[in-house]
């Protein structure tokens, strides 16, 4: 059904094929697809296992890594570098990598009990989702730390704004005159939160249309405009006496009217002025830069253009209208498919639980079509007050609205909402007050990113260097290097340097552990020194605070403000406000391998002495002789100048008194130890964990006097649904009776996306 379109006059249909290859439409297809092409990036999403936390707990995360077009799991990036920021002083707490497995990554980081309490943002960055010369980022979770839940204060701010800002926009991008025109409006105040306006357009100073807003702000009037009259608007709710002028209005020109659509077809109106003689016209649709539809047709007064979307994905939709130039003349924003999506339906074998009691959770994932969809979800469910309420973010939203369009949107999740009855009216009006330049596939956007430029990358590349005398000299073969986890003594790789002197560490030696061991494979003699350029972060913390995060605004007016009632301990319970456990303070090595490392080396040194003129290893004063010390690191000693030119080759010419050069004995650090043994040492993928879950199975177990205060009943970031898209979950409730809430998210292997929310009550049962 490509590049295929129905067109309806006024009195009878027409049925047009336009094909690819013709020469008047190719230009149409290809300059867009050429630029889409070259826009090869990862889209990142966050799902938390909570949205509140309190320190000294594991922040449980879920990175989706999909293809920006397809929405399918991207294999691109191999590492996803993972940053926790305050939010306050806009530094990194937390900052590692991670690997990224098929486009999934599951990942977890710990919030030490140091951390202030407050809002932080959980960010992540492919080498194909951060660039240097983008203005916007997406891949960022909200969350809120506290140091107890009962701190945690659900305050409602009240807005008493003076500043009031409304703007229209006129259906197409422009008004002409003696045609039908449709206005949109929105209404925000200076946080960019919508206003609920209502008002009037007049006409050479006489009311001709009242208009209110219908969601968020937003709203539309049709009329038809004339150039010869004089047009403004007055908001009476909220008072104002400012005039407000409409936009400029065209002579002559065409427009573009979206009249009717569905699940199956957009019908849009094209008129010209009368003016204008009959003409070519195109008309293309483009989702995410691939062209799915290209009508081409005479345009004399108007004509019905009858697009179908049989074969167009979900999301947002580019169509313009261009004239026998090929110029752009109208363009218009258009969601498609609504509510094509996972259905995700969760069945509890209860809707309330006792304390430990066995919970048992059916997963039925379809498409809208009620066929089973085989899906990748993330489950996670928790006490109900750790839901973070200003947090309006979801999957759904994240792919279908906010990466796809600039600038921050307010409550996106009531577009997808089923519940939301006006909420196909509210989404066309969204994209009306949007403006198809701010659509991230729009072309002029594509331009700009059309040569994006990393920042991260998957591999990092490393360097030898000879000696300085020995540079310009040809050397006939280079050392290797061997990769290795001195946890797993068994797992090494071989890493072979090129003629350029430069090795590369790819994403299977990262993989080898937390901390990777680079050992050089050569002689002490020439000495090689060999440097790596592991700066990931370094560049991130330099380009970050440049680039403004798109976040979506939360409806504060959903936002109850009541009082948090935490889960209160049983009176037979003492919980210590704070325990101080004193210690005696011991050395703690680096690691256990760099400790056994630093055991050998004062092996080594334990043979090394300091003669009574201070001279290191002195060949004259041997090593018993009375007056010796043992050498202290870190303190200067001379070297006598026998070992000097001994180790050089030579004695030194004759009738010259050397003198003894200085030397500055070894401190054991990690760069010392490291460099003395030939290594480098490179931080690998942070490891996984596995999420902890009791079982109580049987009586014993169910009785046990220990107390079970999980706040996190499950976490489960590799939920897979088989193939008639069924998974069954199981769970251990906790000792705390309160309602708790389940939270899934997740993509079908055909793109489709999906979330749901699920609640159940946990209870104590009394005698």
């Amino acid at each position: 059904m490509f590049f295929k379109a129905l067109l309806l006059g006024w009195s009878f249909p027409l049925l047009l094929f336009s094909q690819a290859s013709s020469p008047d439409t190719k230009k149409l297809v290809d300059d867009l697809q050429v630029l889409s092409k070259q826009k090869s990036s990862d889209l990142v999403y966050f799902q938390t296992s909570k949205g509140i936390y309190e320190t000294e707990e594991d922040v449980w995360f879920k990175g989706y890594v999909l293809n920006p077009q397809s929405y399918t799991l991207s294999a691109q990036s191999k590492t996803l570098f993972v940053q926790l920021i305050n939010d306050k002083t806009q530094q990194a707490v937390w900052e590692e990598k991670y690997e990224i497995e098929n486009g999934i990554v599951d990942g977890h980081l710990y919030l030490q009990d140091s951390l202030q309490a407050g809002g932080y943002t959980l960010t992540a960055y492919s080498p194909h989702s951060f660039y240097k010369n983008t203005s916007e980022f997406y891949a960022a979770r909200k969350l809120r730390v506290v140091k107890k839940i009962t701190e945690n204060r659900m305050v409602v701010e009240v807005t008493k704004d003076s500043v009031f800002d409304f703007k229209m926009f006129p259906e197409g991008g422009h008004l002409v005159s003696g045609i039908r025109n449709t206005l949109a409006f929105k209404a925000t105040n200076s946080k960019c939160e919508p206003v609920i306006v209502s008002g009037t357009l007049f006409e050479n100073n006489k009311p001709l249309i009242e208009f209110k807003s219908v969601h968020a702000g937003m709203g539309r009037f049709v009329f038809k405009p004339d150039i010869n009259k004089t047009y403004y608007v007055e908001i009476s709710n909220p008072k104002s006496t400012k005039r407000y002028s409409i936009p400029k209005i065209q002579t002559k020109g065409m427009s573009m009217q979206l009249v009717g659509s569905n699940k199956d077809f957009l019908l849009f109106n094209i008129a010209q002025s009368k003016a204008l003689k009959e003409t070519v016209i195109y008309l293309r649709l483009q989702v995410r830069g691939e062209v799915y539809s290209l009508a081409k047709t005479n345009l004399n007064s108007q004509v019905k253009i009858r697009v179908p979307l049989k074969d167009v994905p979900k999301g947002i939709a580019e169509v313009t209208l261009f004239n026998a130039n090929f110029e752009p003349i109208c363009e218009r924003l258009v969601f498609i498919k609504q509510d094509q999506k996972l259905y995700i339906k969760t069945t509890l074998d209860k809707s309330e639980y006792s304390i430990r009691e066995k919970a048992t959770l059916k997963i039925q994932v379809t498409d809208e079509h009620q066929q089973p969809v085989v899906a990748h979800l993330g489950v996670s469910i928790y006490d109900k007050i750790y839901k973070n309420p200003k947090d309006a973010k979801n999957i759904v939203t994240h792919y279908h609205l906010t990466t796809q369009l600039k600038g921050k949107l307010y409550n996106p999740a009531y577009y997808f909402d089923l519940k939301s009855q006006n909420r196909k009216e509210a989404l066309n009006l969204l994209l009306l007050t949007q403006g198809w330049r701010r659509y991230v596939w729009n072309e002029t956007n594509l331009k700009e990113q059309s040569k994006p430029k990393q920042i991260v990358f998957d591999d990092i590349k490393g360097k030898i260097t000879l000696p300085k005398k020995l540079q310009k000299k040809p050397q006939q073969s280079l050392p290797a290097l061997i990769a290795y986890n001195p946890q797993n003594e068994g797992q090494k790789k071989i890493i072979f340097v090129d003629s350029t002197k430069t090795f590369t560490i790819e994403p299977k030696h990262l993989k080898m552990g937390r901390q990777v061991y680079l050992k050089l494979l050569a002689s002490q003699k020439p000495k090689y020194t060999f440097n790596i350029n592991d700066y990931a972060f370094k560049a991130i913390n330099a380009i970050r605070k440049t680039k403004a995060i798109n976040y979506p605004l939360v409806d504060r007016n959903t936002i109850k403000p009541e009082k948090v009632k935490p889960f209160k301990y049983p009176s037979d319970i003492k919980v210590l406000d704070e325990v101080m456990v004193k210690a005696k303070k011991r050395k703690v090595h680096r690691d256990k391998y760099l400790g056994k490392l630093d055991s050998i080396a004062k092996l080594e040194m334990t043979t090394d002495y300091v003669c009574k003129e201070n001279i290191l290893n002195c060949p004259v004063h041997g090593p018993f002789e009375k007056g010796n010390k043992k050498p202290v690191e870190g303190k200067i000693y001379g070297i006598h100048w026998r070992t000097v030119y001994e180790e050089h080759g030579g004695p030194p010419p004759s009738g010259i008194i050397p003198k003894h050069p200085p030397y500055k004995y070894p401190v054991l650090t990690d760069e010392y130890l490291m460099s003395r043994f030939n290594l480098l040492r490179v931080k690998g993928y942070y490891g996984k964990r596995e999420f902890y879950q009791p079982v109580y199975d049987n009586e014993k177990s169910i009785e046990d006097p220990f107390p079970d205060y999980r706040n996190t009943l499950y976490w489960n970031p590799s939920v897979i649904t088989n193939e008639k898209g069924v998974a069954t979950l199981e769970f251990f409730c906790s000792d705390i009776n309160t309602n708790f809430i389940g939270n899934i998210e997740g993509v079908g292997g055909n793109g489709l996306l999906g979330n749901v929310l699920f609640e159940f009550f946990i209870t104590k049962l009394t005698d």
